[in-house]
């Protein structure tokens, strides 16, 4: 998942100075990334293959910016021969997130999505002079490593909000 916290960043640099408020939330359905979650506005899409260095993999990754809140779900499709180790996966996505905002990290701590492994981890960064936090779960389902990310401005936090954006995500089954 190397490229889906250099999304996160640039992405989230454009959508500090929009937002708007938006009272009711949307249930999004991703078909190719077999899941669906609720946000609170429709998310933009941006996806990214990248064939070098090995493996070649396909990131996928939806936002929605609301408020100076940043909600994004995001996947990546490795090459089916490739086999990675879940507890180093799991480990490197945190830390390239981490490493992408040139952050620092605040907490993190192994959970499970119903029999999937986990990663829960929350930091903090700085953009244009302002403090940011974001709380973030990464999962491995199968074969695919999902990250789920809030960002918010330090002070800022909306905690129904995070709640309930983490809480919605639901693995739908492949058709």
């Amino acid at each position: 998942m190397k490229t889906f916290p250099a999304l996160c960043l640039m992405l989230f640099a454009v959508s500090i100075a929009s937002g708007f408020q938006a009272s009711d939330w949307v249930k999004f359905n991703s078909t190719p990334g077999n899941f669906s979650i609720s946000l609170p506005k429709q998310p933009s899409e941006e996806k990214k293959t990248n064939a070098t260095p090995y493996p070649s993999h396909t990131s996928t990754m939806y936002t929605a910016s609301v408020a100076g809140q940043l909600y994004l779900v995001g996947w990546v499709d490795y090459e089916p021969s490739f086999v990675f180790n879940t507890d180093k996966e799991l480990e490197a996505n945190r830390d390239n997130m981490v490493k992408a905002v040139k952050g620092k990290l605040l907490t993190s701590n192994k959970i499970t999505f119903g029999t999937y492994q986990g990663l829960n981890f929350t930091g903090e960064f700085l953009v244009r002079d302002r403090q940011f936090l974001f709380k973030a779960k990464v999962f491995i389902i199968g074969k695919r490593p999902y990250m789920l990310t809030y960002v918010f401005p330090q002070g800022e936090e909306s905690i129904p909000n995070g709640s309930r954006f983490f809480s919605s995500f639901k693995i739908t089954p492949k058709v």
